[in-house]
């Protein structure tokens, strides 16, 4: 077999994949095409290609990231890898080679040049895969090509799911957090034994695909979703996910995978019960160590977990701690301590996310959330953040940092930023301040930021320990220009009631309820009632979790003013930010 004829190429090319794609037409060649980088190593794995077009020009980081990850999957293939560099990087070719290509080629290049490179790299290739045959006594070009495939199950292997999970750590900018979902099947010792292996091995195909089944299928607002499904040997299993998910997606899907082994499987007229217990973990790239060091401590964090989950009954799920070092009250010690040592050195990192007017298509402000940069776990969520700061005794000291450091860099934007909202959040420990108010008005009056630019959100449970004491302060903050939003409208039991209690300017929907929008019809016409009664009542309505299209125009025609998510922007760093909002036609002009 050659690279040639029947075996596509694979191209992964984010700016030109259509002139790639029709050069190796051009060459004789079939094309292959994924414009999505972190799809890359997920793409490689369903393909039959050994031959791979990494395109670098204009995107050398991500690129680079790509051929690296990539690097490790071609080569246990016997494959081949060409990388495309722009000519003010022809300094990386080296990397590149050192990332696994065979081949290099720096812009700018003629159809005959590229179709010269295409057709070495598919030679070595082919002279690789004979290579690999003879050192392995006559073994097929298949079962060569099997590598990072489980042979069993034809699942990806466990070093194939590290090599994709470092590929999606390296090429995420800003970093994104990948969820690793660690399923032990129980009761599985004893089928050896009582059935044979070949029964235990077809009990295990059978496992593989139901699981393969629920990971195939894409929820609501979830195409973006990055997810590889894994045997790590024996009876485990793993999966990763990426994307724009959080850690009640991964709770949901872990769910669903331990119910589906309440189900029993049939095998050769045998009926089988099995159970399953799961463990997640959830991580970012530290910034002390590589891609593939990060991704490897994120499955041994999984595997952990699921050790944990062992020990409780069928169906059990258990998530570790981002410190893998020491017992339960240890981890939590060393997190507060740190923590304290990060607010001193000013080590929590602020993130912005845009919002998006309905009505004017125009950004109308930003969402600042806060981040932990660990010197040691990396960049953590805002979870572990609120829960170290809550048993810490640090959550108002905390709060009162953030509030002070958004506002101050939102008065250092410029131009047309200088409109954008600042929507900050405020939390149950910070309204049982008493000196929040004070400390509020001191940090708008040493920024200088407008009040008429600060929205305050407030959740429902934020509200419930003082009622009328929270009321009592966010009445006199409105009273002096400060807007207040009612935050995660829809996980409380009585958010209806808040909406004519409270002294509220706006709800935002919380990401379930945005979720309706694209669901059933029933679903919808909740949303949509409750859309109709908070304009009566004259409030604003923002859509949270808006991820798709369909979501965005749901949203466009429920009513909503505004929406905010992933379909619109991820978070981002300030720097960031600001290239984005001035890219966008209209950012912050009156709607």
């Amino acid at each position: 077999m050659t690279a040639s004829g029947t075996e596509p190429v694979l191209i992964i090319s984010p700016r030109y994949a259509d002139d790639v794609a029709a050069a190796v037409a051009a060459a004789g060649m079939v094309a292959r095409v994924e414009r999505r980088a972190e799809q890359a190593a997920q793409r490689f794995a369903a393909e039959p290609a050994r031959v791979v077009v990494v395109d670098a020009r204009g995107a050398l980081p991500q690129g680079m990231a790509v051929a690296k990850a990539l690097g490790v999957l071609v080569e246990a293939r016997r494959g081949a890898m060409l990388v495309l560099l722009s000519r003010v990087d022809a300094s990386a070719a080296r990397s590149a080679h050192d990332a696994g290509a065979t081949s290099v080629l720096v812009s700018p290049f003629g159809a005959e040049a590229f179709g010269d490179a295409l057709r070495l790299t598919s030679l070595n290739a082919r002279r690789l895969a004979e290579a690999a045959t003879d050192v392995h006594g006559g073994e097929d070009e298949l079962a060569v090509s099997a590598r990072g495939h489980d042979q069993l199950t034809g699942l990806a292997t466990g070093d194939r799911l590290q090599s994709w999970i470092a590929m999606l750590l390296a090429a995420a900018d800003p970093p994104q957090t990948v969820y690793v979902l660690a399923i032990g099947v129980g009761r599985f010792a004893p089928i050896n034994a009582a059935y044979g292996r070949a029964i235990a091995d077809r009990v295990l195909v059978a496992v593989a695909e139901r699981l393969g089944q629920i990971i195939d299928r894409r929820g609501p607002g979830r195409p973006s979703e990055a997810r590889l499904l894994a045997r790590l040997g024996g009876a485990e299993f793993a999966v990763a996910i990426a994307g724009p998910v959080a850690m009640p997606d991964a709770r949901r899907l872990a769910d669903i995978m331990a119910r589906a082994f309440d189900v029993p499987f049939s095998v050769e007229g045998h009926v089988i019960h099995l159970s399953g217990r799961i463990g997640i973990a959830a991580g970012q790239q530290r910034p002390s160590e590589s891609a593939e060091d990060s991704a490897a401590a994120l499955i041994r964090w999984a595997n952990a977990a699921l050790a944990s989950a062992r020990e409780g009954d069928a169906g059990r799920i258990d998530v570790f701690e981002p410190d893998p070092a020491g017992d339960p009250l240890t981890r939590r010690a060393n997190l507060q301590s740190d923590l304290h040592r990060a607010i001193e050195h000013d080590d929590i990192v602020l993130l912005f996310q845009p919002q998006l007017s309905l009505a004017s298509g125009r950004l109308s402000g930003v969402e600042a959330l806060a981040r932990w940069e660990h010197p040691e776990l990396g960049l953590l969520p805002a979870e572990t953040l609120l829960a170290t700061a809550t048993s810490a005794e640090l959550a108002i000291r905390l709060g009162r940092l953030i509030r002070a450091r958004a506002m101050a860099i939102a008065v250092a934007w410029t131009g047309p930023l200088v409109a954008l909202k600042l929507s900050l959040n405020v939390t149950a420990a910070d309204l049982a301040d008493p000196g929040f108010a004070q400390a509020l008005e001191s940090a708008l009056e040493d920024s200088g930021l407008a009040r008429e630019r600060l929205v305050l959100e407030v959740t429902e449970g934020a509200l419930i320990d003082d009622m009328h004491g929270a009321v009592h302060l966010l009445e006199g903050l409105r009273r002096t220009g400060i807007t207040v939003a009612l935050d995660d409208f829809g996980t409380g039991y009585s958010s209806l009631a808040w909406m004519a209690r409270l002294p509220i300017d706006a709800i935002k929907l919380d990401r379930s309820f945005s979720l309706g929008l694209t669901s059933s019809p029933r679903e919808r016409l909740v949303v949509e009632t409750v859309v109709r009664l908070s304009k009566q009542l004259g409030l604003g309505v923002i859509a949270e979790g808006i991820e798709t299209d369909p979501q965005l125009v749901a949203a466009r025609r429920a009513g909503c003013d505004a929406v905010q998510g992933y379909h619109v922007a991820p978070p981002l760093r300030a720097a960031r930010l600001e290239g984005f909002c001035r890219d966008w036609p209209g950012v912050g002009e009156t709607a």
